[in-house]
C-alpha cells in the first residue's frame, strides 16, 4: 500500500474478497473495498480500492486509492492514486492523479485546481 497520508485512514467500512453486492452504498467515513460492488459508492474520506477488488458504476470520493479495476464515473474531490495493478474504464473528475507505470487507463480525465464543488443545495 503506499504510504501516502490518506492511505493511513482508518477504514470505517470494509467489503471484503469475496464479498459481491449490488446497490448504493454511502459512507461517513472511509471505506476498503476487496469484493466485488455494482452500484453507487459515495466515501466522504478515502476509497481504497484493492487488487482483489471491483467496482462496476459510480463512485464519489474525497480521495482514492485504486489497486484493483473500475468502471464506471469517477468524481474524486482531491488525490486518486493508480497502482501498478489497477485497470480503469471510464471517466475521471479529480484535482490531482497519480498514475504508476503498469497501470491500464482507458478513458478520459477533467482535471481542475478547486477539485469538485460539492452541489450547493437550494
Amino acid at each position: 500500500m503506499r504510504e501516502d497520508k490518506f492511505s493511513e485512514e482508518k477504514m470505517d467500512t470494509i467489503l471484503g474478497q469475496g464479498a459481491e453486492m449490488d446497490g448504493n452504498i454511502s459512507i461517513l467515513g472511509s471505506a476498503r473495498l476487496d469484493g466485488k460492488l455494482k452500484g453507487t459508492i459515495k466515501v466522504q474520506g478515502t476509497l481504497i480500492i484493492g487488487k482483489t477488488g471491483i467496482m462496476e458504476g459510480d463512485i464519489s470520493a474525497k480521495n482514492a486509492i485504486i489497486g484493483g479495476q473500475v468502471k464506471g464515473k469517477m468524481h474524486i474531490e482531491e488525490k486518486v492514486v493508480f497502482e501498478s495493478s489497477a485497470k480503469f474504464h471510464g471517466e475521471l473528475t479529480c484535482k490531482t492523479i497519480v498514475i504508476e507505470e503498469g497501470v491500464v487507463f482507458d478513458g478520459n480525465c477533467a482535471m481542475t485546481q478547486k477539485g469538485i464543488q460539492k452541489e450547493e443545495k437550494p
